[in-house]
């Protein structure tokens, strides 16, 4: 099983006028499988509910096994 990790520093939350949330982040991860899941999130105790839409995989030079995802997720937020 995978070992992943958000990066904090990569997080961005916005909202449009309509109330739905944009979301980027980053997910390290020491595979370099797919990323799934993501439906709901938890940033600062507000839930979100929505699916990702664009992700793009990177290897982390010198890191050895490291690989990280940008994550761009749309949804609602509670």
């Amino acid at each position: 099983m995978a070992t992943e990790f958000t990066e904090c520093a990569s997080l961005s939350i916005q909202y449009d006028t309509t109330g739905k949330a944009s979301i980027s982040f980053t997910v390290i991860r020491d595979d370099n499988s797919e990323v799934t899941g993501y439906k709901s999130l938890n940033f600062a105790n507000v839930n979100f509910d929505g699916v990702i839409m664009k992700k793009e995989q990177q290897y982390l030079r010198g890191s050895g096994k490291w690989y990280q995802w940008q994550m761009q997720w749309q949804g609602v937020g509670n």
